[in-house]
Order: C-alpha cells, then sequence, then structure tokens
C-alpha cells in the first residue's frame, strides 16, 4: 500500500521525502527548539541586537517540511515570541502604540514567508509528482510499442 504522496512506477513507489506526514512533527519541535532559543537569546541580547531576521528560520524550516498550517501557526508565534521579548527588554518607543505596529509588520512578514514557502512547496511536489506520471506514461507507451512490434 502506497501513501496518497506516493506513485507507482514499475512497481517501485517514488515519495519526495518532504512530504511524508510522519515529518511533520518533527519539522515541528525542531522548529519551536528553535524558536525558544531565539526568543532566549534575543531577550538577553536586548532590544538593541536585532534578532528580527532569524525569526525567519523557524517560519521557514516550519512551511518547507510541514506545510502551510503548520508555518502559519509557527509565523503567529514567533510574532507572539518577538513581541514578548521586545516587551520584556523595555525598548522604548515615542509612541505606546508602536510596538503593535512593529509587532503587526513582523507577524506580516512572516506569514508572506510562510504562505510563499509553502506555495513553492505544493508547486515543487507537484511538478515532481507530474514528472514521476509522466516517466510511468512513457515507460508503458514503451512496453505497448514492444508488444505490437
Amino acid at each position: 500500500m502506497t501513501s496518497p504522496n506516493a506513485i507507482m512506477i514499475r512497481g517501485w513507489s517514488y515519495r519526495h521525502p518532504l512530504a511524508l506526514a510522519q515529518y511533520k512533527t518533527a519539522a515541528m519541535l525542531v522548529s519551536g527548539a528553535c524558536l525558544i532559543l531565539l526568543c532566549f537569546l534575543d531577550f538577553i541580547t536586548g532590544y538593541e541586537f536585532g534578532f528580527f531576521i532569524f525569526y525567519f528560520i523557524p517560519v521557514a524550516f516550519a512551511s518547507w517540511y510541514g506545510g502551510k498550517r503548520e508555518g502559519l501557526a509557527m509565523a503567529l508565534l514567533c510574532g507572539i515570541c518577538w513581541y514578548v521579548a521586545d516587551r520584556l527588554t523595555h525598548h522604548p518607543y515615542s509612541r505606546p502604540y508602536f510596538i503593535y505596529w512593529e509587532t503587526f509588520m513582523r507577524l506580516l512578514s512572516f506569514i508572506t514567508t510562510s504562505l510563499t514557502l509553502s506555495r513553492i512547496r505544493d508547486l515543487v511536489l507537484n511538478e515532481e509528482r507530474l514528472a514521476a506520471e509522466l516517466l510511468a506514461a512513457y515507460e508503458e507507451l514503451k512496453q505497448l510499442r514492444r508488444l505490437s512490434s
């Protein structure tokens, strides 16, 4: 029995490793651990040392290996963690509502990254599935030509 992400070609099951469902939990655990480490480092280094760019790592990992839903969940968690770390370091803003604007813009960046990577992942998996189906059809055509000659 093959998984929904598998394609049979001459008795050989083709499955892309990124499409296997058992990796979703591991991807989320690795992403979560990375996020906890980043949040801690962001907090202990203070607001003057920007860690914003590093928050894309767990978002990208969760989106690529987990999928769209997992990536969006990680994007939301990254936005929350960035807000908490910024709040706990007492980052001074000229207006009190600027922290919410900063958080919204970062969250929007994380969500955009997550949606983009998960879409690219889906396109890559679909292209590989189509290539495997084309190869299977070609092999079947070769067999039919041999039988007819």
